[in-house]
């Protein structure tokens, strides 16, 4: 039997027991809470590094707050919007929500208004900001009251964090994307967001229906006149008038060139988009400048109409096709592409006029290497890729100028100077007493159709490139005519040379050399070509000193036909080799580009492929 004492030692073995039991049961709900806490932090953890190895790549703030509405939705259990500063303001909420970076409402079913489209269950707001930018506010809602506890609160304290971070590098990367898709001086669109658009057309063009484009004619002479800066005033003048010719419209204005700008248009009417290019055009005539001759030359093209093919670079090209009919026929005027029609019996009446006149040059092949029957054949109704149709028919008008221009100069009465004659010809002569020959007759001679088909694609490509180079009309007409008879002295040189298949000797290549001063010397003789006489005698100096005569200083005229000289000799066969395609002579002048004029060369490489 156990005594007294026996069972109060047990009972009181039994309390220190119980008493161990029950500390030891604290601690074990102590264990368990931490390690509830560790597993919730990992759980945390893991989200976030979930969230980082997703949006640490994306830069859009639509993908961001896509992405984040799943994951408070996956992980929480949570409804989740997220709203931009301007839209809290449209909402005009009380204060009092938006003063604290974080607010949680337990129970919002007593609340007399809605909040955020809620009337029930318990609600989060939470700010978005970071560095003192507010990127927005998270909205976080359960339907049941008091369902956003500790735990949750602590998981979006630590969500919010990293989601400023990638608010943060998206509002950079926004910027730093507008800062390189933006002309700086105009601050429009640039040609690199043209290109990213035409790249993912289907996403970004999909309701893009017409194209307009536009160019300051005789610009040119304001930077040569009155400086650069006064002309980046004029094109910034021209960018006011085009913004607000086209405030609240659906168009993306876009810096094409140097003084050349592309509207596009999305879902507008032709008669719209007319109206647009003739405000732009009257709204810069009315501009005062101190150059006169200073307008705007616009061109239009409807996707489906005058542009036949669904294509969105087709049609820009149509549009540039019109632009360049309105340079044509006047400027300081507004053509629809689908009018080139029209314009085109205009033209080649003129066209036939010239040719029915000077029938008698043909003679020497130079002016019916153009198929002018197949250039109105491509100008009634079809697609306009290949030369694109009334682009294409000034241009051969400008060619055959260029195919004449030459005899223009040489002939003068239907006559050819003697000096002109190769030795055996005039050796045929010496016992006669005339001191020139008839045209026709000298017409059959190789080496004057060789020169005269040569100078007439020299000319022509010349012409291109000083347009494009952004010269004058009036310059452009002097490149043409010093380029038509850059090579007129070459008729000194003995045939046999100019055609020797094999390698010249010093002492011949010495002789072709200076054919180019035979034809500095023709041009001063000439009234009409004095004017042009130096560019003819430099177009074989290259800019590093290379040249015939070692001069640097060029005219831009001597370097623009020397870029074009060189490129139509390789892509023409010759009688020591065959024609180089027009790659391959791009290729070639490649390696020897430090001769070349940067500027000039570079669009040569852009538009080799169709001039």
């Amino acid at each position: 039997m156990y005594t007294n004492e026996d069972k109060v030692n047990i009972g009181s073995s039994i309390e220190q027991i119980i008493e161990l039991l029950m500390k030891m049961n604290s601690e074990y709900a102590n264990l368990t809470s931490k390690v509830q806490s560790l597993e919730n932090r990992l759980a945390a953890v893991s989200v976030l590094i979930d969230i980082n190895e997703y949006m640490g790549n994306i830069l859009s703030f639509s993908d961001i707050i896509s992405y984040l509405k799943d994951v408070i939705a996956g992980v929480l259990g949570l409804d989740c919007k997220i709203y931009t500063p301007a839209e809290i303001a449209v909402l005009d909420l009380n204060p009092v929500y938006l003063t604290s970076s974080e607010l949680y409402l337990p129970d919002i079913t007593a609340s007399s208004e809605k909040l955020f489209g809620y009337g029930s269950g318990c609600l989060g707001i939470i700010n978005l900001s970071k560095r003192g930018h507010i990127y927005g506010y998270l909205v976080i809602h359960h339907k049941i009251p008091d369902m956003i506890n500790e735990d949750k609160k602590a998981l979006l304290q630590l969500i919010k964090s990293q989601i400023c971070i990638y608010f943060e590098n998206a509002d950079l990367f926004s910027k730093v994307r507008d800062s390189a898709e933006r002309d700086g001086l105009t601050g429009l669109y640039n040609r690199l967001f043209l290109s990213q658009l035409l790249d993912d057309w289907k996403n970004k063009m999909s309701d893009i229906n017409g194209a307009i484009i536009l160019d300051i004619d005789n610009f040119k002479a304001i930077n040569d006149k009155y400086g650069h800066l006064n002309g980046d005033n004029v094109i910034n003048m021209l960018v006011q008038v085009i913004r607000d010719a086209t405030v609240n419209l659906p168009v993306l204005a876009i810096r094409y060139g140097g003084e050349e700008f592309l509207l596009l248009t999305r879902g507008m009417e032709t008669g719209d988009m007319l109206s647009v290019a003739e405000n732009i055009r009257s709204g810069f005539n009315s501009l005062k400048f101190q150059e006169s001759g200073l307008s705007v030359s616009v061109g239009v093209s409807v996707l489906g109409q005058s542009c036949k093919v669904i294509d969105y670079m087709e049609l820009i090209h149509t549009a540039d096709s019109a632009l360049y009919t309105a340079k044509k026929i006047g400027k300081n005027r507004v053509v629809l592409s689908e009018k080139d029609s029209q314009l085109f019996d205009n033209v080649s009446f003129d066209i036939t006029k010239y040719l029915s006149k000077y029938n008698r040059f043909n003679t020497a092949g130079g002016i019916y290497r153009i198929n002018f029957n197949s250039a109105r054949l491509l100008s009634t109704d079809e697609y306009g890729r290949l030369k694109r149709c009334i682009a294409s028919c000034f241009r051969e008008y400008d060619n055959i100028y260029d195919s004449v221009s030459l005899a223009f100069v040489i002939l003068s009465d239907n006559e050819i100077p003697l000096a002109l004659m190769t030795d055996k010809i005039q050796k045929a002569l010496m016992l006669a007493e005339f001191d020139f020959l008839s045209f026709d007759m000298f017409s059959h001679s190789d080496a004057y159709r060789e020169i005269m088909l040569h100078s007439e694609r020299v000319a022509a490509i010349s012409t291109s490139l000083a347009e494009a180079y952004g010269l004058s009309e009036e310059e452009c007409c002097r490149v043409r005519l010093a380029a038509a008879n850059h090579d007129v002295g070459k008729l000194y040189i003995d045939p046999g040379i100019l055609n020797k298949p094999g390698k010249l000797t010093q002492e011949e290549f010495g002789q072709v050399k200076m054919h180019a001063f035979y034809s500095y010397q023709y041009a001063q003789s000439r009234e009409n070509l004095k004017e042009v006489a130096d560019y003819i005698l430099y177009h074989h100096e290259c800019i590093d000193g290379s040249g015939y005569f070692g001069k640097k200083d060029i005219p831009v005229y001597s370097q623009i036909i020397m870029v074009a000289d060189i490129f139509d000799a390789l892509t023409e066969n010759r009688c020591y080799r065959k024609a180089y395609t027009r790659n391959e002579a791009i290729e070639i002048m490649e390696k020897e580009r430090y001769k070349f004029d940067k500027g000039i060369f570079d669009l040569l490489k852009q538009m080799h492929k169709y001039i």
